[in-house]
């Protein structure tokens, strides 16, 4: 007896994009409370739980989607969320940075788990021009997660301090989890899996359209993600502004993220997605290289806040066409790619963020740096995507 096929539906879409919301609700809404948290804690490497997250994501992107190839998608879903909401307790009663950086690390491979296998189910059950367009619209639902969670993390900041930011964060794991278990169901049924083998990586890698177009998904991440992590000490520490004021600018550059998922989907309608990636990487670069100008030339407001704006608004364009195009690549491992494109997208990005303090002399400087390098690589591997495809 054959299994009634899953369709995605909007129920379903909002939840994969609650799940997929994971890791920037854990990034963004604690970054108003960055400096409070070193100045509690007595420490200069607050920036390092940044990492620590996203080195955890990165991990359990890795493992958890080769395993859901062969042993399905919901338990590991299920599993991962739990382990978030742990974990999340965890970081709100950390006693100092060494324990908040595992507590953050252990936090980031939950979440990771919920990101990649979100992720994983859209090719499962859709493809081509429909994939396109259910990753940008689930960009655009979970795009409330980075729009929404530093205003009301610069509003907990002032009345619950930085620790109470991982309690509302263990609350929002607790709705992630009932989603896991009441609103996804199994999209890899039994028929459908691969025996277990990490050789599976081996051969999504050697997929060069593949490589070529998570790597674009990659350092495009690593663009915005060098702003992430430098954006509270430039804006409150450098120029001044208020956690609510900050709060306020994030979340307009993360609604420009929105706006630019809801643009894509119209695009998608008229245009192939390789072209449409093409116009957004190339406005992401110019942009990010006037955001190093400014920094360059003492940060003058109006120019640094419409640059910023236009450096992040066309990732959604970004992320949502170049990883349908890589998937699409290699659709029958559709796991094992998600893992690896997480991967390689959560290591980059955590990479960058102790990056961004090392170069150029000033946070702003080291922000405007990596963005722009990031930005270039991540142009140079779509050329390179284009000659292979």
């Amino acid at each position: 007896m054959s299994e009634k096929p899953i369709t995605l539906t909007g129920g379903l879409l909002a939840g994969l994009a609650l799940l997929s919301a994971a890791g920037p609700f854990s990034i963004d809404m604690y970054l108003p409370g960055l400096p409070q948290l070193g100045r509690d804690l007595a420490t200069t490497n607050a920036q390092l739980t940044l990492s620590g997250f996203m080195i955890g994501m990165a991990t359990g992107q890795l493992i958890i989607g080769v395993l859901s190839d062969t042993f399905g998608r919901k338990r590991f879903i299920v599993g991962g969320a739990a382990l978030a909401l742990i974990t999340s307790l965890l970081c709100a009663i950390a006693p100092n940075i060494g324990v908040l950086i595992a507590a953050r690390f252990l936090q980031g491979l939950g979440s990771g788990a919920c990101v990649v296998l979100a992720r994983s189910i859209i090719p499962d059950i859709t493809s081509g021009v429909a994939a396109a367009k259910a990753f940008s619209w689930m960009g655009i639902i979970s795009g409330i997660a980075p729009a929404a969670a530093p205003v009301l993390g610069s509003l907990l900041v002032s009345s619950l301090g930085w620790r109470g930011i991982f309690y509302v964060l263990a609350g929002i794991a607790a709705a992630q989890l009932l989603v896991a278990l009441f609103v996804i169901p199994e999209t890899r049924p039994p028929a459908n899996r691969t025996p277990l083998s990490f050789g599976s990586f081996t051969a999504v890698i050697k997929e060069p359209v593949f490589v070529r177009y998570a790597l674009v998904v990659g350092f495009g991440f690593a663009s915005m993600f060098a702003y992430i992590s430098a954006s509270s000490f430039v804006m409150q520490e450098i120029m001044g502004l208020s956690p609510q004021i900050f709060a306020l600018v994030f979340g307009t550059n993360a609604l420009g993220l929105m706006v630019g998922g809801a643009l894509n989907t119209r695009l998608l309608d008229r245009f192939p997605a390789a072209a449409i990636l093409k116009i957004a990487l190339i406005i992401m670069t110019v942009a990010a290289t006037i955001v190093l100008v400014c920094a360059l030339t003492g940060l003058p407001r109006i120019p640094f806040f419409l640059a910023l704006f236009f450096a992040v608004m066309p990732l959604s364009l970004v992320m949502g066409n170049a990883t349908a195009l890589a998937v699409a690549a290699v659709r029958t491992r559709a796991g094992s790619a998600s893992s690896v494109m997480g991967f390689g997208q959560f290591l980059l990005a955590g990479l960058v963020s102790p990056l961004v303090g090392m170069v150029g002399g000033s946070q702003a400087v080291g922000m405007g740096v990596c963005m722009v390098g990031a930005a270039v690589v991540a142009v140079m591997m779509f050329v390179l995507a284009r000659r292979a495809d």
